[in-house]
């Protein structure tokens, strides 16, 4: 009974925790009631002004398999800037389709002078030039676009659930590996990483085909010369979705 008594009291500040998550993103007391089975005016009674355990950030164990985070902070010193991440990303492009910057320009129909600055991350157009040339060179849009949103300044955007979420981080991982020239995990010689298996594991997540704990995320944001705060609302977002899911599954007795 005592056990019992603790898992409901840490799923209580669980639910709390996320309920104030989603409310400081800006989502309405029907969504959050909806997420957990209550009416808008119960969740509202029961959760507004909550300052319990845990309600400044999600929780990590809901990760299957994951490492808690341990709080460490990484070195981001070295992190090239959201420009130079873009640039780089289409510069491993262009090298790998073999073209010359004039002829994929001239295809795009932009001036060559253009590319060459999008390139080296002195000037970011719009995203209909960077989703053109990126299909020119055989890229995958979806995965530069967050780049693309990071290199232009934008905020970060309402919170995603479900599917939407897990993709966005895939492809913004996927986006970041190629602006750091697709290195493998060996190649990377991340700090505290051995075994065939961990190497696997982190490549499926670098691939977007695979779910971390936020350490492992945050060693490899490092390496790759990402931004972790940028990465961390992506994984957020993952997490919260997860949560939410586990709630419902939990209020209605399914696995």
């Amino acid at each position: 009974m005592r056990a019992a008594g603790a898992v409901a009291a840490g799923v209580e500040s669980y639910v709390g925790a996320a309920v104030n998550d989603a409310r400081r993103r800006g989502q309405s007391w029907v969504s959050v009631a909806r997420a957990v089975n209550l009416s808008p005016d119960a969740a509202r009674r029961k959760w507004q002004g909550y300052t319990g355990p845990e309600a400044a950030s999600l929780p990590e164990a809901v990760v299957v398999g994951s490492t808690p985070f341990s709080g460490a902070g990484y070195d981001v010193a070295s992190a090239r800037s959201n420009r130079e991440q873009l640039g780089a990303a289409l510069r491993y492009l262009l090298g790998a389709s073999g073209r010359t910057t004039g002829a994929v320009a001239d295809q795009a129909g932009i001036p060559a002078t253009a590319f060459s600055r999008l390139l080296t991350g002195e000037r970011i157009p719009e995203w209909p030039a960077v989703f053109t040339l990126t299909t020119i060179l055989d890229g995958r849009p979806e995965e530069l676009r967050m780049l693309w949103e990071w290199a232009k300044g934008r905020p970060p955007t309402a919170a995603h659930g479900g599917a939407t979420a897990v993709a966005r981080l895939g492809n913004a991982m996927r986006g970041l590996h190629l602006a750091a020239g697709r290195p493998t995990m060996r190649d990377l010689g991340l700090p505290g990483v051995h075994g065939a298996g961990k190497l696997r594991l982190l490549e499926a997540v670098v691939n977007g085909d695979s779910m971390a704990g936020w350490e492992d995320f945050a060693l490899l944001v490092q390496h790759l010369g990402g931004s972790q705060e940028q990465f961390r609302h992506l994984w957020e977002d993952v997490q919260y979705s997860i949560f939410t899911l586990s709630v419902k599954a939990a209020v209605h007795g399914t696995d």
